[in-house]
C-alpha cells in the first residue's frame, strides 16, 4: 500500500509538472509551421493563440510594422480574407528564432498579375509563442508555375 501511495505523489507531481515543461521545450520549427497552417485553413483563432500579446509584424502586411495582438490579428485577418496560402520550403529553427522559405499565393498578388512568389520568414518565439514575425518581399520574379 505504502509503494502506491509513493507512486501516486509520484505522478501526480509529475503531471503537474507537464505544462511548464512543454513550454519550456516547445519546438520554434513546429509553432511556426502551426501557424502556417492555421493561416492556410483560415482560422485565425488557432493562429493567433500562437502569439504573444506584445507581437510585431513586419513585411508586406504590416508596413509600418504591426504591433500588438490586435493589429498583428488584423492583418493576418486581411491575409485570410485575400485567401493568403503559404508552402514551406524549408525551415530551420536556431533556439527560439526559426528561419524559413516559402512559396506564397494570394488574391491580391494575382490581381497584380503575380500567380506565385517565394519570400523567406524570421519568427522570434519567447516562452513558446510567436513575438516577432518578419517576412521581408523584395523585388523577384514569379516563381514558375507547372
Amino acid at each position: 500500500m505504502r509503494n502506491r501511495s509513493a507512486l501516486a505523489v509520484i505522478f501526480v507531481a509529475t503531471v503537474a509538472s507537464l505544462p511548464s515543461m512543454g513550454l519550456a521545450q516547445s519546438d520554434p520549427v513546429a509553432v511556426f509551421r502551426q501557424a502556417i497552417d492555421a493561416r492556410n485553413r483560415g482560422d485565425i483563432v488557432a493562429m493567433m493563440a500562437l502569439f504573444t500579446d506584445d507581437a510585431v509584424r513586419e513585411d508586406g502586411s504590416c508596413q509600418p510594422p504591426c504591433v500588438g495582438l490586435a493589429a498583428v490579428r488584423a492583418s493576418f485577418q486581411k491575409n485570410i480574407d485575400e485567401h493568403f496560402q503559404s508552402k514551406v520550403i524549408s525551415a530551420e529553427g536556431s533556439g527560439d528564432t526559426v528561419t524559413a522559405r516559402a512559396e506564397i499565393s494570394s488574391d491580391a498578388f494575382r490581381a497584380r498579375g503575380i500567380e506565385k512568389r517565394m519570400t523567406s520568414y524570421t519568427v522570434k518565439l519567447r516562452n513558446g509563442k510567436i513575438v516577432s514575425w518578419t517576412s521581408p518581399l523584395p523585388p523577384q520574379t514569379p516563381a514558375k508555375t507547372n
